[in-house]
């Protein structure tokens, strides 16, 4: 079964750039693990500082395969450590 993954972040206007290059790395390395199947960020227009990503996986199993490869766990916490808050990560199921 399909699952979309929402990651939510709150980034502060003059960390944008900082955090970017990270962001970035995050989306190639997930492009090259198996069962992606896409993904996008989205900036809310009433709070640009609120920012979600959307990814599509073709299952649970695939999507904590990401989670758990090592450059990924790094990448998450060089993120996090920058924004001065962890990630939130929502796991939905289709139906």
């Amino acid at each position: 079964m399909s699952v979309k993954i929402l990651i939510s972040r709150t980034v502060a206007k003059d960390l944008i750039s900082v955090v970017k290059p990270f962001l970035a790395e995050l989306h190639a390395l997930a492009w090259r693990s198996k069962g992606y199947i896409s993904g996008e960020a989205l900036i809310n227009k009433d709070n640009p500082e609120e920012r979600i990503v959307i990814s599509s996986w073709q299952s649970v199993e695939n999507w904590e395969n990401f989670q758990n490869l090592e450059e990924c766990r790094q990448l998450h916490f060089k993120v996090d450590q920058i924004l001065g808050q962890p990630s939130k990560y929502t796991v939905y199921l289709n139906t």
